[in-house]
């Protein structure tokens, strides 16, 4: 772990816990949240940073601000007399799909019986995801509000693979996972998300944070201390800090939190030894320090994981 005052447990502000949407009340029309007709089908929660809800409703007035996550939401059936109140909107439809970035707001007129699945997902996760696939600056991608788009591809994930799988099956976990990361994917490329800012200032440059994220790699199972990267950035610490951020959309605890548990995953996929040696084989201090990570980060344990893989 790092040293210098800085332990594993700050990465706890920079996981929100998304097992409940948080959603601002307002003194006018009902929240989404508080409405008396809409319906919770169904939802799973797969990370701190993913969650899932399938909802139904009709003949509501509600209006809609999430305020700890983005919220990709896709019409299954009905729609067809829903409608914004808050602009000029056109109506509803099954395959239409509203984006609403963390803390917009929105006022829904609903109209006949509809059902309709939400995604959220953490923004630094998003900004993660882009630069692992396509390389992209985190500093690139802005959400923008849509109101009923359509996207053939992404609807296709959203109703053959998401819609049709057991929710509450343990076994489906890291299937769910690995197709909600495939949505967002599609979502990047699909849906402009991405906004290009020239000149970007600030971060890291390629070569220092190649340079960093190789060391950390190479020493993920011993100790590494802050001032050894700051010291190969030459940069103090604070500004390391605060410049791996920008860059990376994570702090370097987190990231090199990440690449312990692939890692122990990577062991655990290959039965190369037993759950607390591939711990202590990977920079943690013991299995429960590993185990309360890895749940936060993938979604089950460290048990659970390697019974999934193994079937």
């Amino acid at each position: 772990m790092f040293m210098n005052d800085i332990t594993m447990d700050n990465l706890s502000a920079d996981h929100t816990n998304i097992k409940k949407t948080n959603l601002h009340f307002g003194s006018s029309n009902t929240s989404f949240q508080q409405s008396a007709n809409k319906v919770c089908l169904r939802e799973r929660s797969l990370t701190d940073a993913l969650s899932w809800a399938h909802y139904q409703n009709e003949n509501d007035h509600v209006y809609y601000i999430n305020e700890k996550q983005h919220t990709l939401s896709l019409y299954l059936t009905g729609g067809y007399q829903t409608h914004r109140t808050d602009i000029r909107s056109k109506f509803g439809a099954p395959g239409k799909f509203c984006l609403m970035p963390k803390d917009s707001e929105s006022h829904w007129q609903l109209g006949q019986m509809q059902q309709f699945m939400h995604l959220y997902f953490n923004d630094d996760y998003l900004k993660q995801l882009a630069l692992k696939v396509f390389d992209i600056d985190p500093r690139m991608l802005q959400l923008p509000e849509l109101t009923f788009t359509t996207d053939v591809a992404t609807e296709a994930l959203f109703r053959h693979c998401m819609a049709t799988s057991n929710w509450q099956s343990k076994d489906n976990h890291l299937a769910m996972e690995q197709v909600t990361n495939t949505i967002l994917v599609s979502m990047i490329q699909n849906m402009g998300v991405t906004k290009l800012i020239a000149p970007i200032k600030g971060g890291l440059s390629p070569k220092v944070s190649a340079l960093v994220r190789d060391y950390m790699q190479a020493n993920f199972h011993r100790q590494i201390y802050l001032s050894e990267l700051a010291e190969l950035a030459q940069l103090s610490e604070y500004h390391f800090c605060r410049m791996f951020k920008q860059s990376l959309a994570q702090t370097p605890q987190a990231y090199l939190l990440s690449i312990r548990i692939e890692q122990v995953k990577l062991r655990l996929h290959n039965k190369l030894e037993s759950i607390s040696d591939a711990a202590l084989h990977c920079g943690f201090s013991n299995q429960s320090h590993m185990g309360r990570y890895f749940k936060k980060l993938v979604g089950i344990s460290p048990r659970q994981y390697r019974d999934v893989i193994a079937r």
